[in-house]
């Protein structure tokens, strides 16, 4: 059942990590950014940052809501919906299945800033796109240390 629930979300952040570096591969012709970069951005590429972000919440939700509670309970953690979410990034931390809380927290950070950027603050609306563009390393990296420790507890299991 377990290894049912993982499989799709493994496949629902595959999706969302193939739509955002489709996204990243459009943009890097023109990122970083800078504030008059900004106020020439074309539809097509305005279309292409929109994306970006999208699929970056996306995949960062699926992680942070499903993933490493997915990941704890296959590893038969118990009370895992009763604990504060800062204790569930602790625990992941033990098992080696996160390298750091603090990125993650700052990731959420990062992502949450963009929700409070205007059109009309080129400056500060760069800065965020900027900082969450470099922040798509790291969310991808925390992702593919989740999938490849689950791989690794699977053959451990089956070998």
């Amino acid at each position: 059942m377990i290894d049912l629930r993982l499989s799709k979300l493994f496949n629902e952040c595959d999706k969302h990590l193939q739509r955002l570096n489709h996204a990243v591969t459009k943009m890097s012709v023109f990122m970083p950014l800078d504030a008059s970069r900004y106020l020439q951005l074309t539809d097509d590429e305005i279309e292409h940052i929109d994306q970006f972000l999208f699929r970056f919440a996306k995949l960062q939700d699926a992680i942070g809501e499903k993933l490493f509670i997915a990941m704890l309970e296959f590893l038969k953690e118990e009370n895992l919906r009763s604990k504060p979410f800062i204790d569930i990034l602790n625990r992941l931390e033990q098992l080696e299945l996160l390298e750091d809380k603090n990125v993650w927290l700052e990731l959420r950070k990062i992502r949450n800033s963009i929700a409070h950027q205007y059109e009309d603050e080129p400056k500060q609306a760069t800065d965020a796109l900027n900082t969450i563009y470099q922040a798509k390393a790291t969310l991808d990296s925390i992702y593919s240390l989740l999938k490849t420790r689950y791989i690794s507890f699977q053959d451990q299991s089956y070998g």
